[in-house]
């Protein structure tokens, strides 16, 4: 009964039994394609497995660091740090690159570096350099300033953001933006208490 009034209403109708069939029809290549795209992913991803990169900083010194009573820091910080890629199977390009220092969550240091390239399991180093003055807004930075001055050591944080494109054997494709963060306790310039700088892993963020 329901096939002959199916026939019938086709009869009636042929135009709706056409749409119906090519929504049917679009729907199966449209989960064929998903299925397809979900399964070269997995075996991409188990061909290739990408890691992280990761990112030290070796070491970090500080040739000025003061606060003038208007709170405008004068600064002068060196900073080695390491970028790995620790892939076999694919290279990185970093485009776009800067390193930014901060104190107290206020940016006071900008540098842009060369973009460069990664080749598989490969590491890079960068010295960034950071020198200038920048004024401080509030009180609550200059006393904390004071604080860490007298115990002869300054939380600083350094950030290096860049934009990856991966290489894939003679493929290149565009990656996410990729943001290191590495929060450092930086001997203060004179330090006469010993304190000296502990390489640092950084975090990193896409």
């Amino acid at each position: 009964m329901g096939s002959a009034s199916r026939a019938v209403s086709c009869l009636c109708c042929p135009c709706k039994c056409l749409a119906c069939g090519l929504f049917s029809c679009l729907c199966s290549i449209l989960i064929s394609l998903l299925v397809t795209v979900g399964v070269l992913a997995l075996v991409l991803y188990l061909i290739f497995r990408p890691h992280m990169i990761a990112a030290t900083v070796d070491s970090a010194s500080l040739a000025t660091f003061s606060l003038s009573p208007t709170s405008s820091l004068a600064y002068n910080l060196t900073v080695a740090m390491t970028v790995r890629n620790p892939n076999k199977r694919v290279g990185l390009y970093y485009d776009n690159v800067e390193a930014l220092a901060f104190y107290k969550d206020q940016r006071f240091g900008y540098e842009p570096i060369d973009a460069f390239y990664q080749g598989t399991e490969a590491s890079t180093q960068l010295k960034p350099e950071f020198h200038g003055q920048q004024l401080l807004q509030g009180d609550v930075t200059a006393a904390q300033f004071r604080q860490e001055q007298t115990d002869g050591k300054f939380a600083i944080n350094v950030g290096l953001n860049a934009k990856l494109r991966v290489k894939v054997w003679a493929f290149k494709v565009r990656g996410p933006k990729a943001r290191i963060t590495c929060k450092l306790f930086v001997p203060a310039p004179g330090a006469t208490n010993g304190a000296t700088f502990q390489p640092t892993d950084c975090r990193v963020w896409f």
